[in-house]
């Protein structure tokens, strides 16, 4: 890396730096940031979660949550407290890591100039500032399976391992997309390349530990309870409309009884449901036109991906099926990969979906290298504009017109009461107020001993402070 790449590359990383964190405690914390920074600022001062487990692997709060991300922000919780800088540090590191990864990545696979320019795109990522701009896991789990990719593809296979390991630990929809990339990579390096490295055996080792353990984690019946809560096969709604679907094409048809199992039933019906979710994730609309609709995940109110990225995309498929076929398969299947996690869920999803923002951005690098000076120049002023009119949103407008995504009124009611006459007995009701029992305990920095002697109890005494559920 010669002096002004590296100089470069401080310079994207830290201009990548100051658009995620401008203002970013304007938002406060949501509900899956309350419990994770109180979890996290338990475990720091008792060594227990907010439920009084000791050191737990998943976390009861968020319905079985991998305790990568809560572990990892202990000492951002340390220096800032429970707070949002606190919980959104590691997520705003995680950025800019893979802005970094990005670069050795682009580097690997094309050329240093690529790499710099996969960088530049990552810092002005959209889809990258919503990630950083929150208390995500996904974010995390992205850096470090990032982090694995570029390890392996660099021969640096116990790195590797460690990496991927910590993976499955942070979010969930990696337990099934890492092993199919595993795959990809085995192919795209070379079996021969990979196996005849000595230290290569001694990662697998070390994989299957992890997976070992998050196996044991499975069956516990904890690690994977959100999964089987919001999945479409647990969906009460859509297992009566395919009944009745399947029921009402049966009665219509003029095929024999016999048949009529064959064409209308249930596990077709459901296929065509995770064929079409499949789809949606890689949407036109979804990628490039309007998000996934939830203001958490997309502030901006656009596409994850930028609109001139559409036709960069077109144009990076066809320079590497001209020069570097192997790369487009390797690329293509990361991508393609990606949405076999999220299709068991309704609707396309910014956090599940993360694990394809490299590839796209590796795609629009190589592009942006292969056209004429003058075009390149054009499509970046492109998307400089609309990241102008995405970050007003994301600064000015979102906080306001989305705080009730991000339990603003319970962080208000809470600093309200915290702030009143402590011989005054104040009520709470978290029928009125959305989150109010993670919040108050959160920005009153109450004593994780107390909230542990009355988890899943109500009324909640905390002083002149009643938190009740009515």
């Amino acid at each position: 890396m010669t002096r002004k790449s590296t100089l470069i590359l401080i310079g994207i990383v830290l201009f990548g730096l100051l658009i995620r964190i401008y203002r970013i405690a304007s938002l406060p914390m949501y509900g899956d940031e309350l419990t994770m920074v109180y979890d996290t600022y338990s475990i720091l001062k008792t060594g227990k979660d907010s439920t009084g487990q000791a050191f737990p692997t998943t976390f009861k709060m968020g319905a079985g949550r991998p305790g990568g991300y809560i572990y990892a922000s202990v000492p951002f919780v340390y220096l800032f407290g429970p707070t949002e800088w606190g919980i959104r540090s590691l997520s705003i590191l995680s950025s800019l890591g893979i802005i970094v990864l990005m670069y050795f990545l682009g580097k690997k696979l094309f050329s240093e100039k690529v790499g710099l320019i996969a960088s530049f795109i990552a810092s002005i990522s959209l889809w990258d500032i919503y990630l950083a701009r929150g208390g995500f896991e996904v974010h995390f789990a992205l850096f470090l399976a990032l982090l694995g990719i570029t390890l392996f593809l660099y021969g640096k296979f116990i790195p590797w391992a460690i990496s991927w390991g910590f993976v499955i630990f942070t979010y969930p929809t990696f337990k099934l997309t890492l092993p199919l990339m595993f795959l990809v990579l085995i192919w795209f390096n070379g079996i021969k390349n990979t196996i005849k490295n000595k230290l290569f055996v001694g990662s697998l080792i070390i994989l299957a530990l992890f997976g070992g353990f998050a196996v044991k984690e499975t069956f516990k019946g904890v690690s994977e309870q959100r999964f089987l809560s919001i999945n479409i096969f647990s969906d009460i709604n859509i297992r009566q409309q395919i009944i009745q679907l399947v029921n009402e094409e049966r009665n219509v048809s003029t095929l024999p009884i016999y048949l009529k199992p064959i064409f209308y039933n249930k596990p077709l019906q459901y296929f065509r449901i995770l064929l079409d979710n499949y789809s949606e994730n890689l949407s036109t609309k979804f990628l490039y036109i309007r998000g996934d609709g939830n203001p958490r995940h997309n502030p901006g109110e656009w596409g994850m991906l930028y609109l001139v990225e559409l036709p960069l995309l077109f144009i990076g498929i066809i320079n590497l099926w001209k020069k570097e076929k192997k790369i487009l398969g390797l690329l293509v299947a990361w991508i393609l990969i990606t949405p076999l996690a999220t299709m068991f869920l309704n609707d396309a999803h910014g956090l599940r979906n993360a694990f394809m923002i490299p590839p796209f951005i590796l795609i629009a690098s190589f592009a942006l290298f292969n056209l004429p000076k003058r075009t390149a120049v054009l499509f970046v002023a492109l998307m400089l504009i609309q990241l102008i009119f995405v970050l007003q949103r994301i600064y000015f407008l979102a906080p306001n017109k989305f705080a009730n995504f991000w339990s603003g009124e319970a962080k208000k009611t809470s600093l309200l009461a915290i702030n009143t006459d402590k011989g005054k007995t104040i009520t709470l009701s978290t029928k009125k107020i959305d989150n109010i029992e993670y919040a108050y305990e959160v920005y009153a920095k109450i004593d994780p001993n107390l909230v542990i002697s009355q988890y899943g109890k109500f009324p909640k005494v905390y002083g002149n402070v009643l938190i009740t559920d009515k």
